[in-house]
């Protein structure tokens, strides 16, 4: 059944794997096009526009308009501060804009006054529609008013323009705009306009060298009420001097109808969640998002999960747009996304356009194909469950018997033999076994006899190791301090010359040597601390000849080593003790060695560990060597537990449980 399920899933992961591959990069591929095809529009859109600008700039009407508006400016007459025009225009700024808007913008210039009394406060069109106004009475400057005024109302309405303002130049004054707002009569100059996007526009403008448009970014512009304002500007010339600066302002709308392709989503293949928007250098949108302009509560409610300042969201609701508020953090991100993205070539402009869609939408067709490739798994493992359990039943019962006779025979029940069966594989296997079984039989040492065995000769060893050390340091060495005292009795009596006495010197020390290497030849085959000072001065002395010996230092916490355990014990910690430190001389080259002895409850615990090498005892060809199979077995005998941890180059930890009641043979 294992390996039907097996098939299944790689098939289903096989045709998944390559089908979402698939679709996911002709999903990329569709948004690219879309993205190739937006940035298209845009650009064309803004090549075009600044081609109008400088068609327009250079046409005789627009000359002659600003010429006209510049006498008509000069004859006009500054607005009577008390007369009814001067309150009912101050009473509009209170009632438009907000309070220190109103304070800051409004006009200083009497003959600004003038016009924003007669094109804003008097003005008996709404607000969006001021621009509707034609015939006023304004001396000079209404009849050039007149004349122009409808030439560039169409031009601003066929084009799509938010506004057309015709400014003076070298003085910066804005005498003519289409939709007549508060900017009307305004001086670049003015400390309140040099920030505005129209004022670089301008300066930029009259800075060019040729008929060129510029264009500025889109910026909070308060004259059209903070909303987002993008200019294009380019110069008036009369007889190659510059007379004045046409400059036209984008709205939002036009470039958002572009980028939704006129709110045709769904049209252009890009299903519910799919939308192309313009991303600003600084991070914030140029163009409004889908969910925004389809489904605005929705998109809030998006805000606020994705803890969005309640200032931007506010601010966004009160302009009713995003575009230079809303950042384009992750947050807002949900859910995985397909994008396809990448610069404009927009001249001054840097902006960036994606194309996006829900990861989700796109790949629906895959997780459509895994629920039925589920489905035929499902079915197919039915069948597979059946044919196993047929098989099974035919297989199983001879089987499970000659398991429990497997298990008769590795508890230790020697003579095993199955009955004849039948001459298939089972009964084949049958055969194997009854031959196997008599072969233990005949030739296998059982599991105790191999223990007792390991013990007896544990055993024996510690007692040759005891005679060997006796007889060293009984005979031996003190044959050695005999001879150390004769050679010295001769030095004495010889006479002889400075080289004979040098020699004895050579002699004696020899002899100190090897009585020093033969007493720790002893100790180290038998301890007799061990046997007269205990177990904690043992292995304090094996610790000191270690270190001496040239080993790292040895921290050692024997303080509270236990008392009254058996000598048996006692020679298996110090043995496992001598052996480790054996090991990490040999083979860790560490540089530190912790060791803490103790007693409690579960018995006599040792713990050693050192910061060497370490070693992988899961890795390919790992075998324990003699010490560490010495030190296991040393503990196993006594009833008591071992465990070694280690890891490549994070050193090596052993731990020795060992009953305290363990008796002596």
């Amino acid at each position: 059944m294992l390996l039907g399920l097996g098939a299944v899933a790689i098939t289903n992961w096989q045709a998944s794997s390559i089908a979402s591959s698939a679709l996911e990069q002709a999903t990329l591929d569709r948004l690219t096009a879309l993205r190739q095809t937006r940035a298209s529009q845009i650009e064309h859109y803004f090549q075009d526009l600044e081609e109008d600008v400088a068609a327009l700039s250079t046409d005789e009407s627009t000359i002659s308009a600003i010429e006209g508006f510049r006498e008509a400016w000069a004859e006009l007459p500054g607005l009577a501060q008390g007369s009814p025009g001067a309150g009912a225009l101050r009473a509009l700024y209170e009632r438009e804009f907000p309070l220190p808007l109103a304070r800051n913008w409004y006009p200083t210039d009497p003959r600004a006054q003038t016009l924003q009394s007669i094109f804003l406060a008097a003005n008996p069109h709404p607000v969006r529609e001021r621009g509707l106004l034609l015939e006023v009475n304004a001396g000079r400057y209404g009849a050039v008013h007149s004349r122009f005024h409808p030439t560039f109302h169409r031009y601003r309405s066929a084009f799509g323009f938010h506004d057309i303002l015709l400014i003076l130049a070298p003085e910066g004054r804005i005498v003519y705009t289409v939709r007549k707002e508060i900017d009307l009569g305004t001086s670049l100059r003015r400390d309140i306009m040099r920030t505005t996007g129209l004022a670089r526009g301008y300066s930029r403008a009259l800075a060019h060298s040729s008929s060129q448009a510029v264009l500025e970014d889109y910026a909070p512009y308060a004259p059209s009420g903070l909303l987002p304002a993008a200019f294009a500007a380019t110069p008036i010339r009369r007889a190659g001097a510059i007379i004045g600066v046409l400059a036209i302002q984008v709205s939002i709308e036009e470039v958002n109808r572009v980028m939704t392709g006129d709110r045709g989503w769904r049209a252009e293949g890009l299903g519910e969640t799919g939308q192309a928007y313009l991303i600003g250098p600084d991070g914030l949108l140029r163009s409004d998002l889908r969910r925004e302009i389809e489904d605005p509560a929705a998109f809030f409610s998006q805000l606020e999960k994705a803890r969005v300042s309640p200032a931007i969201v506010e601010r966004i609701r009160a302009n009713r747009t995003a575009v230079l508020t809303l950042p384009m953090i992750p947050e807002l991100r949900s859910v995985p996304l397909l994008q396809s993205k990448a610069p404009l070539h927009l001249n001054e402009l840097q902006w960036t356009i994606v194309a996006e869609i829900d990861s989700a939408e796109a790949l629906a067709p895959i997780a459509d194909l895994r629920h039925r490739t589920m489905a035929t798994g499902m079915l197919v493992s039915a069948v597979f469950f059946v044919a196993a359990g047929l098989l099974a039943a035919a297989v199983t019962k001879p089987v499970l018997e000659l398991a429990g006779w497997v298990r008769r025979l590795g508890a230790g029940e020697r003579g095993v033999c199955l009955p004849k069966g039948s001459a298939d594989e089972i009964g084949q296997l049958r055969d194997a076994f009854n031959r196997m079984s008599n072969d233990l039989q005949e030739t296998t040492v059982s599991k105790k006899e191999l223990e007792v065995l390991a013990g007896r000769l544990i055993t024996a060893q510690e007692e040759e190791r005891r005679r060997v050390a006796r007889e060293l340091h009984d005979d031996l060495t003190q044959r050695l301090a005999a001879l150390a005292i004769e050679a010295g009795r001769l030095e004495r009596l010889s006479e002889s010359s400075g080289e004979s006495r040098a020699g004895f010197e050579a002699l004696k020390l020899e002899i100190r040597k090897l009585a020093t290497e033969t007493h720790g030849l002893s100790r180290r085959l038998h301890p007799a601390l061990l046997d007269d000072l205990g177990l904690a001065a043992a292995i304090e002395a094996e610790c000191r000849a270690f270190m001496e010996r040239g080993g790292p230092v040895v921290e050692a916490d024997i303080a509270g080593a236990p008392c009254g355990i058996s000598r048996n014990v006692q020679l298996a910690v110090y043995r496992i003790v001598q052996e480790a430190l054996r090991n990490v001389q040999r083979h860790s080259g560490a540089t530190e060695v912790s060791l803490r002895l103790s007693a409690g409850g579960a018995g006599v615990m040792l713990w050693i560990q050192d910061n060497g090498s370490g070693f992988d005892r899961g890795g390919p060809g790992w075998r324990p060597g003699l010490g560490l199979a010495s030190m296991e077995e040393r503990a196993r005998l006594l009833g008591g537990a071992f465990q070694v941890r280690s890891k490549p180059g994070e050193g090596t930890v052993i731990e020795v449980t060992l009953p305290m009641g363990a008796k002596d043979e």
